[in-house]
């Protein structure tokens, strides 16, 4: 690959963070909380990944959840 290559995929990635993770707002105002929400939201992207890219969507639901969508949960009391 070149450079070139990589930059832009780096700026796909940190364009992906921004926008599905609101990255820019953080809760804390120290360092280590800061770097403590960075890491979780880098560990819940890369979940989120792989979890389209294990099941992709068809018609706009991914066909792990649509299955099971309208199933009836169990009553209790």
């Amino acid at each position: 690959m070149s450079i070139y290559t990589l930059r832009t995929m780096i700026e796909i990635l940190f364009r992906e963070l921004k926008q599905y993770t609101s990255i820019e707002n953080f809760h804390s105002k120290s360092l280590n909380g800061v770097l403590f929400e960075l890491f979780c939201t880098s560990i819940g992207y890369v979940l989120i990944e792989w979890f389209r890219q294990r099941h992709p969507t068809v018609g706009g639901v991914p066909e792990a959840i649509r299955t099971r969508w309208n199933t009836a949960l169990r009553s209790y009391g």
